[in-house]
């Protein structure tokens, strides 16, 4: 594999002090490849949505995870005879 090089700048001091403190340590060049190869294996936001589709399917699952009750809101298609009566007379 042939090698490449890029020079990168870095603007925030606490980054410059961290990767000045990683290179004495170890192979920096490395470590940025590491780092750059983990970010490209990871799911792309694509697979976002079958993670969530995954979780709410579990928590659907588990019964003591989500709780249904009844909502208190009266049925708005339901008519009331009032409005029963109304319309009667007007046809």
């Amino acid at each position: 594999m042939s090698k490449q090089k890029i020079s990168i700048s870095i603007r925030d001091p606490a980054i410059y002090e961290f990767v000045k403190a990683k290179a004495e340590r170890e192979n920096v060049s490395a470590y940025v490849c590491d780092l750059i190869r983990r970010n490209m294996e990871q799911p792309s936001e694509e697979d976002l949505d079958k993670k969530v589709e995954e979780i709410v399917r579990r928590l659907l699952q588990n019964t003591d995870a989500v709780t249904f009750s009844p909502s208190n809101q009266p049925n708005k298609n339901s008519l009331t005879d009032e409005d029963r009566e109304l319309l009667k007379s007007l046809f």
